[in-house]
């Protein structure tokens, strides 16, 4: 119970972020695709398919497997309220709101058995009251980048300080579940998440193998968490590897998404004007990237406090919060351009800015420190509540939207808002050599289309098998208008036909009189391979769960 009314506390605290949002309406945001893309991950997991890849409407109604490549794990939440029936808009508020309000909650848990409770509280509402998870949230609408910040307290509990064999297990899922956690939730700061989290790793055991310190259970019990989150994730992660090439995302990474355009001037990470514009190369953006004033002052005194207190014993969190604040505000900034020309697959991450969500994690971990050293219960509960209502006071004015419009699921779940307005938006993932629409008047929506010497009836539409009865007035070629990736397989009168592909859309040959053209999407090996291994891992770990438990019973 003394840790259970804290964690209310940080709970109703956290409401003030997320009020907006359930506001009448809607409001503006640079990713404005959230609703379509809640919409078309419904509608795909009502017709049976999973892991979903493929979506009908988007694509400027060609279709494509967005999330084939683009982080699912929002979505499947999103979508799954949909599919239930909860209107298209309350899904999607609600889809953000768990990804706000969450992370604080998880941080809480894993700070309050590291520092204790009022540090907890503490940490936690600096990391939801952070001024760039106010851009994340209402300036630049990043689903995935802020459901990600749920994840990282999951892998510092799981690889923090020494393994308890009793409890091994424990550990090991949370951090499995921490990093497919980070891995669906968002794709490139998933990878990012790997990456270091394998260069951290190796560097911490170099450093214990030289200082004669290696422990057999401890690493076992870290590589068995990092193979565990990956095998749950390889589903996804392996054919968007894979895959990649077929989309035009390579070509994202170009002159008007250049890193080197997108860096964060040293000098607005303390003070920036706070807008709901855009990047820019320089120093004069139209949003904010400020690190937050009493943030960056609370990391400081608290970093302080806790070496003038002079530790017999370093602990990991601080270790954590000051190497993660530290590298990833280097990287944010021009100073580390060098380093984006050497690490693999920086250049795709397009914002150095991104790295900010972790630097607000670091910031946040450490901010608790402080309080964690004082004397007394009494003196940290009074200093947490007067940081705490700091904290909330000073930033929740950066909680709020530009503004908001009236607005109905309705006007989001139109073909024309799906197959134009919000394809527009998001267009990377369409084959490289298919011509986009300029005007709404070019969108698709029929797959087959209609002319004088060819009728069309639809017997079964759905975004991985379609069917269409044509009757055609002599031999002729028809153009599919779903764009073409690779799993798509083609049948007329249930014979299966290899099209050739021309702008990124297959076409067939038919006969003169009746035919059936039947078109299923289905797994390639690369996506079959990640199936195994992530439904293998899973069955191994809820084996390996349910085992431990039974041995604890007894």
């Amino acid at each position: 119970m003394k840790r259970l009314l804290p964690l209310i506390a940080v709970f109703c605290f956290s409401i003030l972020a997320i009020r907006p949002i359930f506001s009448s309406g809607y409001f503006p945001m640079h990713d404005d695709t959230q609703v379509a893309r809640v919409i078309t991950m419904g509608r795909s997991l009502s017709e049976g398919q999973f892991p979903v890849r493929m979506v009908a409407d988007l694509g400027f109604g060609y279709g494509y497997p967005i999330f084939n490549f683009y982080g699912p794990l929002p979505y499947y939440f999103g979508g799954t309220l949909y599919a239930f029936g909860v209107p298209a808009l309350l899904a999607t508020k609600i889809m953000f709101a768990v990804g706000i309000i969450l992370p604080a909650m998880t941080l809480y848990a894993v700070v309050s058995g590291m520092l204790g409770v009022p540090a907890a509280v503490v940490s936690s509402l600096l990391y939801i009251y952070a001024p760039y998870h106010a851009v994340q949230i209402y300036v630049r609408g990043a689903v995935g980048e802020y459901w990600i910040l749920l994840f990282w307290p999951l892998i510092l509990y799981a690889l923090a300080g020494e393994v308890n064999p009793r409890h091994a297990y424990r550990r090991i899922l949370i951090g499995a579940f921490g990093i497919a956690g980070a891995v669906l939730s968002h794709t490139l700061l998933g990878y990012v998440t790997v990456f270091f989290l394998a260069v951290g790793l190796l560097v911490y055991w170099l450093i214990r193998i030289m200082k004669r310190t290696f422990a057999v259970s401890v690493f076992a019990a870290h590589m068995s968490t990092v193979l565990f989150g990956l095998g749950l994730s390889a589903f996804f992660w392996l054919p968007a590897m894979w895959e990649m090439g077929y989309t035009s995302v390579a070509g994202q990474v170009s002159e008007s998404a250049n890193y080197r355009d997108h860096f964060v001037c040293v000098g607005q990470l303390w003070s920036s004007l706070w807008g709901y514009g855009g990047s820019a190369p320089g120093c004069l953006d139209g949003m904010s990237f400020i690190l937050g004033k009493f943030h960056v002052v609370i990391f400081l005194v608290s970093l302080f406090v806790w070496l003038w207190s002079k530790p017999k014993k370093v602990k990991t969190v601080i270790v954590a919060g000051v190497l993660i604040t530290v590298i990833t505000v280097f990287l944010a900034t021009p100073l580390s351009a060098f380093m984006w020309q050497l690490l693999p697959g920086f250049a795709y991450l397009q914002y150095p800015w991104r790295f900010l969500a972790l630097s607000t994690f670091g910031l946040s971990l450490l901010g608790g420190v402080g309080i964690s050293v004082l004397r007394g219960r009494k003196r940290q509960a009074v200093v947490a509540v007067v940081l705490s209502a700091g904290i909330v006071a000073l930033n929740v004015k950066w909680f709020v939207p530009q503004y908001t419009y009236t607005t109905g699921s309705d006007t989001f779940e139109s073909p024309s808002d799906l197959r134009w307005r919000a394809s527009k938006i998001s267009d990377e993932y369409l084959p490289n050599d298919l011509i986009r629409p300029t005007r709404e008047s070019e969108a698709v929506f029929d797959t087959i289309e209609a002319r004088t010497t060819l009728a069309v009836s639809a017997l079964r539409e759905s975004a991985i098998d379609e069917s269409f009865v044509l009757q055609a007035a002599s031999p002729m070629d028809v153009v599919i208008h779903k764009a073409y990736f690779p799993g798509w397989r083609y049948f007329i009168n249930t014979a299966e036909v290899i099209p050739h592909i021309e702008n990124g859309l297959p076409v067939v040959r038919v006969d003169a009189g009746q035919s059936l053209v039947e078109m299923r999407f289905t797994d390639t090996p690369v996506r079959t391979t990640g199936n195994i291994i992530s439904f293998a891992t899973f069955i191994l770990g809820t084996v390996i769960l349910y085992e431990q438990q039974r041995k604890a019973k007894r």
